[in-house]
């Protein structure tokens, strides 16, 4: 009898061990295909709902370039300063910070799901079998900042931008796993093509450094001579 109970614990030890190393193995297997699919869904998830908060609040608000930015010009024409309005630049910014917390907590009640075919890799069992779920939850708090961005748009004409950049982080939560990931986005607000005066000549240097008084291309004197 005593030799029947020891080999009924050891057949025990044994079915548990081999469960424990399943499980170890098929965690080690599943767990980074899980964090890189949760982790690519959570940005995808959030990113929509920060885009649909901007959108919603840009358009309620009726956000256009000259509410925000005023172009001062000299008797000439010519742009001679861009003042902007910070006033409407910060409430802007609170609205949309707000706006942008609560939209993630109102997609929050959202929930994805991922087959676990697509966990478990192969051709054949991708997009099958049970579903994982998880919700994307909101897991700090939301910044935004509102900054000025200029690019050159020709021969004296540059592009003037609002730009708007959210950095959120949050957390995709299923009952075995919990994935936490930051969203780094820049939306546009706002922008315009402030134009100057176009010279009457302009020079245009190609190549490296080696020569470089050989490679100045003065076209409007090329013109002229």
């Amino acid at each position: 009898r005593v030799s029947k109970k020891k080999l009924r614990a050891l057949k025990m030890i044994a079915i548990g061990t081999t469960l424990v190393l399943l499980v170890a193995l098929l965690d080690s297997r599943v767990r980074p295909v899980i964090t890189t699919l949760s982790t690519y869904q959570a940005k995808l998830a959030a990113t929509q709902s920060i885009n649909d908060a901007v959108i919603q609040v840009i358009n309620e608000e009726d956000v256009i370039y000259n509410s925000i930015i005023t172009l001062t010009q000299a008797d000439d024409g010519e742009v001679s300063s861009i003042s902007t309005d910070m006033i409407t630049i910060n409430r802007l910014k609170a609205e949309i910070t707000n706006k942008i917390s609560d939209r993630l907590k109102l997609d929050a009640s959202r929930t994805i799901r991922i087959p676990i075919g697509t966990v478990l890799g192969g051709q054949i069992l991708s997009g099958r079998g049970p579903r994982i779920e998880f919700k994307v939850l909101p897991a700090g708090y939301v910044h935004t900042e509102i900054y000025n961005n200029f690019k050159a748009a020709g021969i004296n004409q540059t592009l003037h931008q609002i730009m708007l950049s959210v950095d959120a982080t949050v957390s995709a939560v299923s009952p075995v796993y919990t994935v936490t990931t930051t969203v780094n986005t820049n939306i546009c607000i706002a922008e315009t093509i402030i134009v100057g005066r176009v010279p009457g000549a302009f020079t245009d240097i190609n190549g490296d450094k080696a020569d470089e008084i050989g490679m100045y291309n003065d076209y409007g004197a090329h013109l002229n001579s």
